[in-house]
Formats: structure tokens, C-alpha cells, sequence
């Protein structure tokens, strides 16, 4: 079996089979398999096991082995408000008093599907190395082939009738093998903008400055919100990063190029265009990563990150869209099939059971569809996406920190609009007030719904468009 960077095996079953590139590590009757490039991603002690990249925003400086000591002896309590101010992608175990419990970060960045069935414990990156080490493959009798085919996981629910997925917002305690909500467990404040606008600023700023401290950082600049976000996030930074926008050749494109030009610009940095076409990218054939939901494509805009910026940490701005409102407006009172419509799945008895389960773990003190895209869409699609592109670069997003979401989401409904986000504006101006002037997607779709949400039509549309299921999510 060949492991890559970033995968993972952990198991109270001896790992003696050869692992190709492998190295095998043994704590408290666990083995523990990782790639040798990840030495330094491995932290072990009495207490714990980590695993990852993680990032303290107030502790600049700190590396992996320091952020993960300084959990050591803490309440499981207290262990949880540490975990919640960490950026990045990681997995923690820790070890008290004979109990066993499983953490990960912020959105499920680093992959965490878990088996636990007689008294064979096997957690990892990829559900298809348990399986093979397993020995069962064997998936949910009721699960439809479309299911199985496409690899869908629907919350925590994986094809595999023995394996599951640790979704943000839980923990997995191992002896009761129990998948237990820690996150919210009380009513969000409702903060005012600008003040949650200078906390957010302080978090992202420090974690980029973490990262900086590391290892040289590439930041995508684009014509949205979260890559302008970041951009005045870096600045006290700027001489650690490189800037580049990727030219798509479409209108967005286009438009991406152009905005990019003039924010870096306007601060006198300079900007790397990158003019690619897929179709000239070769992957190799000796590549034999084990990766359950292969895509051809994310390895191919890996390869060509790869070449432009090697041994760089990669910024992205996914996870904010959890704060963005992203599936705005819809209609209030949702149907399990509505619900099914949304995830992008059909409205069988397997699919809306699956959902039911998980709105039988959540309380409402979070709004229902920012729930569903955190809980679902991150750790399902951009997981699944981080664990193509770290075998061969390192992307991480500043925002995927539990304690900046819950800032951003203490704040009131309309002040975070997907396309007139004012917390983002008021991030914006306190670093550059010409930074919040610069148009945001200037596309021919974004002046259209400006227009609809001016003459107030735009809920209308797109409850029309939802109830015809010609939305598309």
C-alpha cells in the first residue's frame, strides 16, 4: 500500500504489511503510518497524538510540537476552547484516564473516516486504506449504486457500512464509539459589525504571520471577497509571499486578472499571471497514491502549483463561504427532499435517512443552511479536495479556525450577504479604504443580481428557480 504525503493510518491492529515510503510509529497500543516527509507533522506524548499543520494565531512563533504540548494535562473542556483558536489541518487523539477521544480541525480539512467495529479500530485519511487493511469493503445494503459509483458521503455517512466520517463540530469518543456534537452548545451573540470585523482582521493577520514564519507563502489575488480578504490579511507580511492570479481565459478570467492587477498595484506589489491549459498537463504513471475520491483534474492544477511555487504553503480562502450566507436566499420550512435537492443527492429513503440523522445532532443555534455547508460541503468537498492537493503541495485556508467562524457568524444575517458582505467591507477599509472601493466581480452575473436585490426580486428568483430545481448548488 503506498501512503503520501499528509495520509495517515492509525490502528490498535499491528501494522506489519509493507507500507511503501512509509514509516510506522507505535504509541499506547496504536500504530501509527505516515509519510517520512510528515516527521515534523507527527507530535506524540503521554497524552496525545497529532497529527497535521496547525497554527496559532497568538503565538506566532509556536510549531506543531509546541501548540500540540501546550494541551497536555488540560481538561477535555479546556482542550476544546485551545482547539478552537487553531488554523489549519490536523487530527488530534487524546489519552485520559482510559478514555480515548478524536478531534480534527476546524471544516474537516485533513480527512477523518473512522472504523470501530469489533474491537478493530482503524482511523485514517482515506476510507480505501481501511478497507484494505480491514479486509471489508462491504457498503450499506440499502446504499444506491449511484452512491457507491460517485463516492458520496452524505454528513458523516460514507457508502462503507463500517466506516464513517468525522465531520466538523464533533469528536469521536473511541471507548463508547460515539459521535458526540462539542460545537455550538449555546446561542451566538450578536455582535456588531466593525468590532467583528477588527477581531477577524487580528486572527487572520496572525495566523498568515504563523505561517509565514514557516515556510514562504504563494496567495492567489482574485476579483472575490475571500482572496482580497486575504491579501489585506498578509500585508504585514508581504515580503514572505509571492502574489499571482491564474488566468482561466473566461470572463471571470479575465476579470480576475484585471482586479488583481490593480489591488497589488495599488500597494506597489508585484503579481504573478499564470497562463495555463490543462489539457498540456501530464501526470505521471508511476503515481500510485491511494486516494478514495480521485480527481484527474485537481492533480493536474497540483502539478502545475508544484511547478510554480515548490516547497511554498499555498493560501486559499475556502471556509469562508461558511460565513457568507452561500446558500441565500432560500425558503424558510425545508422538506427532507428539498434538503436532498441542496446536497446535490436524490430524495430515496437511503439519502433522506442519512439527512435526518444528522438534523436528529444539531440545535438551532446555528442558521440551518450555514449548518449544512459547514457539516456537509466542507469536509465532503474541499477535504476531499485538500487530500488531492497535499500529496503534492501544502494548501491551507486562514479561515478554517472554529473560533473566526463563530465571530463571523456572531453577526446579523444581512451584514454577511455572499455579494455585499459589510464585515468583509469593514476588513477591508481598516486596512485600505481603497481596497473596499476596488470593484468586487464585476461579471455580467453579479450586476444582475445587484440589480435583482436593488428592485428586491432576488428572494423571489430564487425561490421560483428552487421550487423548479433549476438552481444549482
Amino acid at each position: 500500500m503506498h501512503i503520501s504525503p499528509f495520509q495517515y493510518i492509525i490502528s490498535n491492529q499491528q501494522l506489519d504489511f509493507p507500507i511503501n515510503h512509509g514509516e510506522i510509529f507505535f504509541h499506547k497500543g496504536l500504530s501509527i503510518g505516515i509519510h517520512p516527509s510528515n516527521r515534523e507533522h507527527l507530535v506524540i506524548n503521554n497524552d496525545l497524538i497529532f497529527f497535521g499543520e496547525c497554527f496559532d494565531y497568538e503565538n506566532t512563533q509556536f510549531m506543531n510540537k509546541e501548540i500540540a504540548e501546550q494541551l497536555t494535562g488540560l481538561s477535555l473542556e479546556k482542550k476544546i476552547e485551545k482547539i478552537n483558536k487553531l488554523t489549519g489541518f490536523f487530527i488530534f487523539l487524546f489519552f485520559e484516564n482510559d478514555h480515548v477521544y478524536v478531534f480534527n480541525d476546524a471544516s474537516g480539512q485533513l480527512e477523518t473516516y473512522i472504523s470501530n467495529t469489533d474491537n478493530r479500530l482503524f482511523i485514517s485519511a482515506q476510507p480505501n486504506m481501511i478497507t484494505y487493511l480491514s479486509g471489508d469493503d462491504s457498503y450499506h445494503s440499502d446504499a444506491p449504486q449511484y452512491i457507491i459509483d460517485r463516492k458520496i458521503n452524505i454528513f458523516r455517512k460514507t457508502p462503507f457500512k463500517n466506516i464513517d466520517k468525522l465531520i466538523p463540530n464533533f469528536y469521536y469518543h473511541i471507548n463508547d464509539k460515539k459521535y458526540i456534537r462539542f460545537y455550538p452548545m449555546k446561542a451566538l451573540p450578536v455582535l456588531p459589525a466593525d468590532e467583528v470585523a477588527k477581531e477577524a482582521l487580528a486572527v487572520l493577520e496572525g495566523s498568515i504571520a504563523s505561517m509565514a514564519s514557516r515556510k514562504d507563502i504563494s496567495i492567489a489575488v482574485t476579483a472575490g471577497w475571500d482572496s482580497r480578504v486575504l491579501f489585506a490579511a498578509s500585508l504585514k507580511n508581504a515580503d514572505k509571499a509571492v502574489y499571482y492570479v491564474l488566468n482561466h481565459q473566461t470572463e471571470d478570467g479575465r476579470q480576475d486578472v484585471k482586479i488583481a492587477g490593480q489591488i497589488t498595484g495599488h500597494f506597489s506589489k508585484g503579481l504573478k499571471v499564470i497562463d495555463y491549459d490543462v489539457s498540456s498537463i501530464h501526470l505521471s504513471g508511476n503515481d500510485a497514491s491511494v486516494i478514495w475520491k480521485d480527481d484527474e483534474k485537481g492533480r493536474k492544477m497540483s502539478l502545475l502549483m508544484n511547478e510554480h511555487f515548490p516547497d511554498r504553503y499555498l493560501i486559499n480562502g475556502n471556509i469562508s463561504e461558511v460565513a457568507r450566507n452561500f446558500y441565500d436566499p432560500l425558503p424558510e420550512n425545508l422538506s427532507l427532499g428539498e434538503l436532498c435537492y441542496i446536497l446535490g443527492i436524490k430524495d430515496g429513503p437511503y439519502e433522506k435517512n442519512a439527512v435526518k440523522e444528522w438534523l436528529e445532532t444539531r440545535n438551532q443555534y446555528i442558521y440551518l443552511l450555514d449548518s449544512i455547508y459547514w457539516e456537509h460541503k466542507m469536509p465532503n468537498w474541499a477535504g476531499a479536495s485538500k487530500s488531492v492537493s497535499n500529496v503534492y503541495n501544502t494548501v491551507i485556508s486562514p479561515f478554517n479556525n472554529r473560533y473566526l467562524l463563530n465571530l463571523l457568524l456572531s453577526t446579523r444575517r444581512k451584514d454577511r450577504d455572499k455579494y455585499f458582505h459589510k464585515i468583509y467591507s469593514s476588513i477591508l477599509k481598516n486596512v485600505d479604504t481603497h481596497l473596499a472601493l476596488i470593484p468586487l466581480n464585476p461579471t455580467k452575473k453579479h450586476r444582475q443580481i445587484s440589480t435583482m436585490k436593488k428592485l428586491h426580486v432576488y428572494p423571489l428568483y430564487r425561490h421560483l428557480f428552487f421550487k423548479m430545481k433549476k438552481l444549482k448548488f
